[in-house]
């Protein structure tokens, strides 16, 4: 089977037109050998497919992978952004920030951060004893907080808390487990933890348990991550589970047992897990 989701809202366009909802697992079958213009349904650049031929490999903004008689094609958006340069000296220290489709940020010369980022614009920024922040507009706002030569966060939030002393920045996971990620700067001292959003049990389902895992580990849950290992499993040091991983971003769920972990629209590897009675029991490698 050949199966196709797309990561943003679009419109397939040839002989007729196909609408893909984001994040939706679509079947590919009875395609004609022809081309197919991809809208975006919020301004992403147009690609022009062969929906049937051109998924040979994976490119820049398709990622195509097989899973045993399984071919998975995920579409990401190409954004169009106009290119921005800014200028700032601050703290002794001379800053520039570019952004475009990426965020790029250099102290003294020396390149700090490099990160995809979706339709922000450069505000303003404001120091705070050692820090400075620099704050984004957007859909979602956007704030980086930089000591020395250090990101201590760069992210998108979802609401600010200010006072003479301190200053929040909280940011929404929206994943299974309702994260919350509080980023702080208090007395003059820098500070991040998770916070849940909601007080609500989790009636956890088996089939989910792969999903919910993780969940917690993007967030850096790693204790809530433990406790969801068997005793056969279970790590001395809750943070340890991140070795048994490569490094990624996101993940596709494959099935309720098997994941492609996903690194900058990149496949970083494919992993079954097994579980009963929603403990996972083992983790295997498939590529």
């Amino acid at each position: 089977m050949k199966y196709l989701m797309s990561k943003f809202p679009c419109t397939i366009v040839g002989e007729k037109y196909i609408h893909l909802e984001d994040n939706v697992r679509y079947e590919i079958k009875n395609l004609d050998d022809e081309y197919n213009l991809v809208f975006g349904d919020n301004g992403e650049l147009t690609k022009c497919v062969n929906l049937k031929n051109d998924f040979s490999q994976s490119s820049e903004y398709i990622l195509k992978f097989n899973y045993k008689n399984d071919t998975f094609i995920i579409l990401y958006p190409q954004l169009l952004q106009a290119s921005t340069l800014d200028m700032i000296k601050a703290l002794g220290k001379n800053y520039i920030i570019s952004l475009s489709n990426t965020l790029n940020i250099s102290v003294e010369g020396e390149n700090i951060l490099d990160c995809n980022v979706q339709k922000i614009t450069y505000s303003h920024y404001e120091v705070r004893g050692d820090y400075i922040i620099f704050y984004f507009k957007g859909i979602r706002n956007y704030v980086v907080i930089v000591k020395d030569k250090e990101i201590c966060c760069a992210d998108y939030y979802d609401e600010i808390n200010v006072s003479e002393n301190e200053i929040y920045f909280m940011s929404r996971l929206f994943d299974s487990i309702n994260h919350g990620r509080v980023y702080l700067i208090k007395d003059k001292k820098f500070d991040t933890y998770l916070i849940y959003l909601d007080e609500e049990d989790m009636n956890l389902k088996n089939e989910f348990v792969v999903c919910v895992f993780l969940d917690a580990l993007l967030a850096k849950n790693f204790n809530y991550c433990n406790a969801m290992l068997s005793q056969d499993i279970r790590q001395t040091e809750a943070k340890d589970i991140i070795d048994f991983f490569p490094k990624f971003d996101d993940y596709f769920p494959i099935n309720s047992q098997a994941v492609a972990l996903i690194e900058k629209n990149t496949l970083a590897g494919i992993f079954e897990f097994q579980t009963i009675n929603d403990k996972i029991e083992n983790i295997i490698t498939i590529s």
